[in-house]
């Protein structure tokens, strides 16, 4: 415990030596040049008889609020980022004849809810509302995103057809992610083909 007490004043000397300029203590690149650019590089407020006045100079410099002109020139770029949501393939077109016009129908309405940002769209392409309300986490919405096409198109036990819808979305922050989820349809008790989940 002893050497930690004489290590502990060591080690804070060499910390406070190398936070200089690039670690050299003298000279005119060491401390003395590093207070030098200190006071050059701040602003020194102008000499007033008014105290109330050098008191407001001195709130001022201290605010970090941006100006205006800061805002304005941040607020356009933001604006102007324009996102493009489309379906890049042609869903009448998949010729799988397992995918019948039932099927074509529920995935156009749950992709173009998607596009439009369209839930109430989206949840028509359900077999419930139920199965809608449960598969919300599918429905995208902000930013860009490009339906790209379907493949691994399989007729499942239990009369499920399964397929994966390909895309690329681009989040409302600009994160490019791809993913093929698997769009699972079913017949409802009326005999409808629908969709029942995604996964």
């Amino acid at each position: 415990m002893r050497r930690f007490y004489i290590v502990l004043p060591v080690l804070a000397a060499l910390l406070l030596a190398g936070c200089g300029n690039n670690g050299q203590l003298d000279g005119a690149d060491g401390q003395a040049g590093e207070a030098a650019q200190l006071q050059e590089g701040t602003p020194q407020p102008a000499e007033t008889a008014d105290p109330q006045a050098a008191a407001a100079q001195s709130a001022a410099a201290a605010s970090p609020e941006p100006s205006a002109v800061q805002e304005t020139a941040v607020t356009p770029a933001a604006d102007s980022a324009e996102y493009k949501r489309e379906i890049a393939f042609d869903i009448d077109a998949i010729s799988d004849p397992i995918v019948n016009d039932e099927i074509k129908t529920s995935l156009k309405d749950a992709l173009e809810g998607i596009i439009n940002e369209d839930l109430k769209q989206f949840n028509r392409a359900f077999t419930t509302p139920d199965l809608a309300k449960a598969n919300e986490y599918g429905f995208k919405t902000g930013g860009g995103i490009t339906f790209t096409g379907v493949d691994y198109i399989s007729n499942q036990p239990e009369g499920r057809v399964v397929m994966n819808v390909n895309y690329i979305w681009i989040t409302a922050d600009g994160e490019e992610r791809s993913d093929s989820p698997n769009y699972w349809f079913m017949q409802s008790k009326e005999g409808k083909w629908g969709l029942v989940t995604i996964d």
